[in-house]
């Protein structure tokens, strides 16, 4: 939530009307009228932020985690940043790239990005993969990575419907990347994920998931997703969790993979 009060400036006037407009149809004017609190006077922030998190788990509302939101938010955002605004230095994803993704993910094969964005990491993950399938809940998005990585002739990106993987092939995958992505999906959505994944990752198929950890009790825009729900969705649907962590250390230096304690974990489809 906070992020979305902190980050107002990229998205226009007429753009947040209408998104004010869906967040009331979804979330109905209790909850909304505390998100205005909250969003006008931070000084509220605490007290707001606590009647909103009450009504979302009382009532099941999405909050701000809905895929129609998460649609018309990243359809409305400036992507001219291609994503860094959320990499706090470059040592950090330095680090995330040669710990996390060069050191789970394999050499070759088919790779697919949820919510590439920008292309913040995509051109790491096409420099790794034989080819990648990117999919964004996003047009504005797809249009974007088209556009940037069309000279690499083994990338293809598309729309995708926020909770299923419709345009991916039984069987076909070896690796999956997403990261910034899953910390914003509530559980429901997480869980057919999580049921795409068995059906299209090939045996041995790696996952690697950046995701929230605490149930949105932190704020940070972040779903109600926790890390022991995480952990067992994969379990259930029969994935071997190779590592989950918070926290890492990379030439000496400890790094947190993200805010508001999210965490990564990588996952295995066993052969």
């Amino acid at each position: 939530m906070k992020d979305i009060v902190d980050n107002r400036r990229h998205i226009t006037l007429g753009k947040k009307l209408s998104l004010a407009a869906l967040i009331l149809k979804e979330n109905g004017p209790v909850w909304c009228g505390a998100f205005a609190t909250y969003y006008a006077a931070s000084a509220l922030g605490s007290k707001a932020f606590k009647l909103m998190d009450h009504i979302r788990r009382k009532d099941g509302v999405p909050g701000m985690n809905s895929r129609a939101l998460n649609k018309a938010i990243w359809e409305a955002w400036d992507w001219q940043a291609g994503g860094e605004e959320w990499t706090p230095n470059e040592a950090w994803k330095t680090a995330i790239i040669e710990h996390i993704l060069r050191g789970y993910l394999p050499q070759g094969g088919h790779f697919l990005e949820i919510g590439p964005g920008g292309g913040r990491w995509t051109g790491e993950l096409i420099q790794r993969a034989d080819s990648l399938l990117g999919v964004d809940i996003s047009a504005s998005c797809v249009e974007v990575c088209t556009e940037k990585f069309a000279g690499t002739g083994k990338a293809k990106f598309i729309v995708g419907s926020g909770h299923d993987l419709a345009g991916v092939a039984d069987r076909s995958l070896d690796a999956l990347w997403s990261f910034d992505v899953f910390v914003h999906i509530n559980q429901a959505e997480v869980e057919r994920y999580a049921d795409e994944f068995k059906r299209v990752f090939k045996p041995g198929a790696v996952g690697i998931i950046h995701h929230g950890t605490l149930g949105g009790s932190l704020g940070g825009w972040r779903s109600n997703l926790t890390h022991e729900a995480m952990l067992e969705l994969l379990k259930k649907r029969g994935f071997e969790i190779v590592a989950s962590f918070k926290e890492f250390t990379h030439d000496g230096v400890t790094h947190q993979t993200g805010l508001y304690e999210d965490a990564v974990t990588v996952f295995r489809l066993p052969a």
